[in-house]
């Protein structure tokens, strides 16, 4: 693990742990970086490890032995795969973090609902947009992390604003007081 991740991790400010099945997720990884990144600045690490072409090998037992690790700590795992999102539900056996599933071929018509079916035990989440996934991760942090709540409550404000804006607008003009109009 590289030493400047550990010490945010130990710091305790909250990071995320992007782990994807493959690199043809790229896109998907980019938009939930994206997020991440510029409206929230949670710091990340990104890894590509498969659960199905890897599952016998060292790389994700090492991976989940340096993250059992932390224990204690505010992480938390976006697990990007697609199919039968086999990565997910190991994650989230394995590791004692939060785990969402944030499936590159899912869409709010078509969820991929293996995730859903997990057996007992593999308790991830899922969440279909991927920058849905990390204002998640940003508000579990909210807690332990001043400049992320800060985050989180001016994008709220910014909303709000606008809404009550679209509102103002809306009414000017736009009242009926049920009288008959003359032709």
């Amino acid at each position: 693990m590289d030493q400047t991740l550990k010490e945010l991790i130990e710091a305790g400010h909250g990071v995320a742990i992007i782990v994807a099945g493959s690199d043809s997720d790229k896109p998907h990884i980019e938009k939930i970086i994206t997020a991440l990144r510029r409206q929230y600045r949670v710091p990340y690490e990104v890894r590509i490890l498969s659960a199905h072409k890897q599952a016998l090998g060292d790389e994700i037992g090492d991976f989940i032995r340096e993250y059992q690790e932390f224990a204690g700590y505010p992480l938390a795992f976006i697990a990007v795969a697609g199919g039968t999102d086999a990565l997910s539900g190991m994650l989230a056996f394995n590791l004692p973090f939060p785990v969402i599933s944030c499936a590159p071929d899912a869409t709010p018509t078509a969820p991929n609902i293996s995730c859903l079916t997990n057996p007992p035990g593999n308790s991830n989440a899922c969440i279909i947009r991927p920058e849905n996934a990390a204002r998640f991760v940003a508000q579990m942090f909210a807690w332990c992390n001043h400049n992320i709540a800060e985050r989180l409550l001016q994008e709220e404000a910014k909303k709000v604003s606008s809404l009550n804006a679209a509102d103002r607008e809306s009414r000017v003009g736009m009242l009926y007081l049920g009288e008959e109009e003359e032709d």
